[in-house]
């Protein structure tokens, strides 16, 4: 006879706990291994951006209205381009900009920008 009570439920064999086991953490590699793929998909910037850092600068200063010289007609620039200690270039606020060209910040003041072009009025 067996020495159960019948009031125990029954236990799977090994095998099929193991196979369960398995089943679950593949599904949660695989699940995983999607959502990074879609994280590095997502990244901003063009792949011409990230391989040419020139043109990313060219487009960061012309989205944004950017001059490494200010502006002749007085215009006050309410952000600036910065690059970061890594080498990355950041739009940041006039004043953080400002504050890493006179050294209290880190990072290099790249140009002083007006923000983004206006959209077309009708």
């Amino acid at each position: 006879m067996t020495d159960r009570s019948p009031l125990t439920p029954p236990v799977a064999p090994r095998g099929v706990l193991r196979a369960a086991r398995v089943l679950r953490v593949a599904l949660v590699t695989a699940t995983l291994s999607v959502a990074v793929g879609m994280h590095v998909q997502a990244a901003p910037g063009t792949t011409s951006d990230r391989l040419d850092p020139a043109a990313h600068l060219d487009r960061l200063m012309d989205d944004n209205r950017c001059s490494t010289v200010g502006f002749l007609d007085g215009s006050l620039p309410s952000a600036a381009l910065l690059r970061t200690p890594r080498g990355k270039l950041r739009m940041v606020s006039f004043a953080r900009g400002w504050a890493a060209h006179e050294g209290l910040l880190p990072g290099t003041l790249v140009a002083v920008c007006l923000g983004a072009h206006a959209p077309a009025g009708p």
